[in-house]
């Protein structure tokens, strides 16, 4: 399970280690490094999927694309090289990746591996025409902590903020074994997950209470009713082609309706319904503007569902805009969905020269916040003061 991350020379970061709990937010300013922060995991997730043995970690494919590698190495160092690091409780990961050897023109070349737990620190320099075993040195013994840190990083769901919710007709995932509850980064497998567990129980702890119903199908719409009274959600095989058809309505007695005849709002909601309900304890779920497209209610609501979800087991991290999705996890941590030293809040501001321009925020069993710093979600107050004269 995921507990820190850490960059070195990534991007806006000279320096950044950022503690992940059981739910995590990041807020903050547009361009305040919300996104960097999560990038490197994502690159070391995305190289474990496609490449695990080569030397070489791509910057461009399926969960990231970040150009060339002149353009994530940080302008404002003469450092050559770029560290990724990921954390799990007593065990560590870290990639170096020498930025002054680039003979690919969208990859950087793994020059170092580190590895160490409560007891050992193991490092590892590979060759020019060595390939590597699963991005780790296959002779070095690991632990089962060590093990356990790279599958939670291989099998890391990413739900952008750009998502398919005009579609009606979606197919499978292209592997064969794909990874568990992978929605995919746009939600295009979200379809195909609820059709093939359909009638699969859901872990008793993400239950919706007020549903008798225990299957996906019926959470899924019991969950999502919450978001918007009446919503159903169905599933079903399209013509015996292997691809999927979705379609929704709000009420029992509607018809049901395809995607973009119902709003985004629906559709964009969706995937992250069924991903949180699917995912496997110990995975984590990355989940860019979970607020996109809906109802302020919703947004609240949408808050208090993947606080359910991390008070499961799943490891949650967001990054949102929203003030009513903070405000649903508040809600959540007073009505004992999640604990509150199991929530971390960061508010990312803006690196300077300086400073990383990050604050992190604490909420108490009460939901209430112990600090507020300027531009953490206060623009309402400032905006009814003007309007009011106070300003």
């Amino acid at each position: 399970m995921i507990t820190g991350l850490k960059l070195m020379n990534l991007k806006c970061y000279k320096a950044l280690s950022l503690p992940i709990a059981s739910l995590t937010l990041l807020t903050g300013f547009n361009a305040g490094g919300k996104s960097t922060a999560l990038q490197g995991a994502l690159l070391i997730s995305q190289a474990l999927r496609e490449n695990p043995r080569t030397r070489w970690l791509a910057l461009n494919g399926p969960l990231v694309q970040l150009g060339t590698p002149g353009e994530v190495i940080n302008k404002s160092t003469s450092e050559r090289l770029v560290s990724i690091g990921v954390e799990s409780n007593g065990s560590a990961i870290l990639w170096r990746l020498d930025s002054e050897e680039r003979g690919e023109t969208d990859a950087l070349p793994i020059c170092q591996i580190e590895i160490s737990d409560s007891i050992n620190l193991a490092s590892y320099s590979p060759s020019e025409e060595e390939e590597l075993s699963d991005l780790l040195p296959f002779h070095l013994e690991r632990p089962p902590e060590v093990n356990d840190l790279i599958e939670a990083l291989r099998s890391l769901i990413f739900l952008s903020a750009t998502r398919g919710g005009a579609q009606e007709i979606f197919a499978a995932p292209q592997s064969s074994r794909p990874i568990h509850a992978d929605i995919g980064t746009r939600g295009e497998f979200a379809a195909w997950w609820l059709e093939r567990f359909s009638d699969e129980d859901v872990d008793p702890a993400r239950r919706l209470a007020s549903e008798p119903g225990t299957t996906l199908r019926r959470q899924v719409s019991a969950w999502g009713s919450e978001l918007f009274p009446g919503f159903e959600a169905s599933a079903q095989s399209w013509q015996k082609t292997g691809l999927i058809q979705l379609q929704l309505r709000t009420q029992i007695t509607d018809e049901w309706r395809r995607p973009s005849n119902v709003g985004y709002g629906l559709s964009y909601a969706f995937p992250i319904l069924v991903a949180g309900l699917l995912a496997r304890p110990g995975q984590t779920l990355l989940i860019d503007s979970p607020e996109a497209h809906l109802h302020p209610k919703a947004q609240s609501r949408i808050g208090k569902f993947i606080a359910a979800m991390a008070n499961s087991g799943v490891r949650v991290v967001v990054e949102t805009h929203s003030d009513h999705v903070l405000n649903g996890v508040r809600l959540a941590v007073r009505d004992n969905l999640v604990k509150a030293e199991e929530v971390s809040i960061h508010f990312f501001s803006g690196v300077t020269d300086s400073d990383l321009g990050i604050a992190s925020v604490h909420l108490d069993k009460d939901g209430a916040i112990d600090a507020w710093p300027t531009g953490f979600f206060d623009q309402s107050e400032r905006d009814l003061a003007q309007l009011a004269g106070w300003e």
